[in-house]
């Protein structure tokens, strides 16, 4: 019976202890813990799990180690934006985000017992990296001009100084500063009135110099169009001319063509003519001199023996007295005596 109640007082001590020594870190946290008597926060992050801690002797405290959001900006009960006085004497307002997180070493592990030996809690650090960042940022930005917050590029360019800054400020307590946004800018009325007239004038100056230009191009596209235009009259009347001049050589040459030929044709025919003349006078001489010859020849025959009774004969075949005709071919003309008689008698009749 006593070794019963000793063992179940046993368990209740186990139970109570484990109720109040044993403390757990979530998954999404990591622990710090921190000796009360003595050598203060141990100098290591502890995984999430189950943790012997002391009470009385030991605490825990729970850090965030994802990426944390600060956000100044004006909202219904507070107006945590960066309010910078430019050299122009105008206020610019300025939404603006810090991203920020437990500081991490070389090797990736967070290190949120540097923030815990600083701040304690992970609301404090929050706080002071709040209150940081308003500063740094005032800092950085309140040498810009107010018109230099229209240029994205200039915008950019003291984003990068002010996060720079800022790490630099916060990583002494623990902070890794990742990056300052730049979300929203509201400008001073009166600035942005002077603005809109300044920008109105450079619109109408734009728009002036435009139209000046576009007149400008005008005349030079007028010059163009009449150069064009002389160009192709120009071309043209050369063009004619050439086709002029081409069609007279055409035609001297075709008239030269032509009285080639026909001179060509006249020399044939008269070289025809002239050769027909010759041929003609070559025949008509051999029919001569045959002609001749022959005559030559009978002349001949009647120098021979009883060429002149032939001569004789023919002499007076054909005997004409008057109206009478006599036909010696009818009667031997050396019969004297019938030649007279038909003579005679033809005269009777």
């Amino acid at each position: 019976m006593i070794s019963r109640i000793v063992v179940v007082a046993l368990l209740i001590a186990v139970l109570a202890a484990f109720l109040f020594c044993v403390q757990k870190v979530p998954l999404n946290k990591v622990g710090v813990v921190t000796d009360n008597f003595g050598a203060g926060v141990q100098q290591v992050d502890r995984e999430p799990g189950y943790l012997w801690i002391w009470p009385g002797m030991q605490s825990l405290s729970l850090w965030d180690p994802t990426i944390q959001v600060i956000h100044l900006q004006r909202e219904q009960q507070v107006d945590s934006r960066v309010h910078i006085r430019g050299k122009d004497q105008y206020t610019t307002h300025l939404d603006m985000t810090v991203l920020y997180r437990v500081r991490r070493d070389a090797a990736g592990k967070t290190q949120a017992w540097s923030a815990a030996k600083k701040f304690g809690a992970m609301e404090r650090l929050h706080e002071i990296a709040m209150r940081n960042s308003t500063k740094v940022i005032w800092e950085v930005m309140s040498d810009m001009a107010t018109e230099e917050f229209y240029e994205s590029k200039m915008r950019t360019l003291h984003s990068e100084r002010a996060h720079q800054t800022l790490n630099e400020a916060l990583r002494e307590e623990g902070v890794e500063v990742l990056d300052v946004l730049v979300r929203k800018i509201d400008y001073d009325t009166n600035f942005e009135a002077r603005l809109l007239e300044k920008q109105l004038l450079e619109q109408d100056q734009l728009l002036q110099s435009s139209l000046a230009k576009a007149e400008k191009e005008k005349q030079v596209t007028e010059k163009i169009q009449k150069e064009t235009e002389a160009a192709v009259k120009r071309i043209s009347e050369e063009r004619e001319k050439e086709v002029k001049t081409l069609l007279a050589e055409k035609e001297k040459t075709l008239r030269m063509t032509e009285g080639d030929t026909g001179l060509y044709t006249t020399e044939v025919l008269t070289g025809a003519e002239r050769y027909m003349k010759e041929k003609t006078a070559e025949g008509q001489l051999l029919v001569d001199q045959a002609r001749a010859k022959g005559e030559e020849a009978i002349n001949s025959a009647y120098q021979q023996v009883g060429g002149d009774f032939l001569l004789g004969k023919r002499m007076i075949e054909n005997v004409e007295f008057g109206e009478i005709e006599i036909n010696t071919n009818l009667w031997n003309p050396f019969d004297i005596q019938e030649t007279l008689r038909k003579i005679l008698g033809a005269a009777a009749k």
